[in-house]
């Protein structure tokens, strides 16, 4: 696998997937998409974190908990594009990392206590739109989230963002702003 694209775009007319789906016509290589918004995703309850805490106890990872932790250690970059919700990710996105965070799959804890990445991604995009204004102390909601996963659980040594913001201001010309956030990002 070359490319996972990670789609956690609700809406069927997102903005947000316009935007991944133009960037993802420059991408030259394989591309393996995850549909987040359809996928059989929940948190982890009580039954599911003990069934998780016993295969990472054991070290085995067949149960299908794991699946999605496996596809994306494989991956050699990964594009996630979710829209702004709630200064955060959608609550299904934030499901979806949480079952990809699996301790034995894509990172492990050495005799240290430090985090070692068995993921093979160098580089991670992050697509992002909002209809209002993000600013930056609300923008650690979101893509400093998927950022720090990247960078303290993966190790991923390139993380980048594009984010489109205001795109439901009056006079807004929502093409233009997401053709430009490509030239610029």
């Amino acid at each position: 696998m070359s490319l996972l694209f990670v789609n956690a775009c609700m809406r069927p007319n997102s903005r947000t997937l316009r935007l991944a789906r133009m960037w993802l016509e420059g991408y030259d290589g394989a591309v393996e998409e995850v549909d987040v918004a359809h996928a059989n995703l929940a948190p982890l309850d009580p039954d599911r974190l003990a069934t998780y805490s016993s295969a990472v106890s054991s070290a085995t990872y067949d149960d299908p908990l794991f699946d999605y932790a496996k596809q994306f250690a494989q991956a050699d970059e990964v594009l996630i594009a979710c829209p702004f919700w709630n200064f955060s990710v959608p609550a299904k996105l934030h499901d979806y990392l949480e079952l990809v965070c699996s301790q034995g799959v894509t990172f492990d804890v050495d005799a240290a206590g430090s985090y070692v990445s068995l993921c093979r991604a160098q580089r991670l995009t992050f697509v992002c739109t909002a209809g209002g204004l993000i600013g930056d102390e609300a923008n650690d909601h979101a893509f400093g989230y998927v950022r720090t996963l990247a960078q303290v659980f993966w190790h991923i040594p390139h993380v980048d963002k594009i984010v489109v913001e205001a795109l439901d201001a009056p006079g807004a010309h929502v093409e233009r702003l997401l053709q430009e956030a490509l030239a610029i990002g």
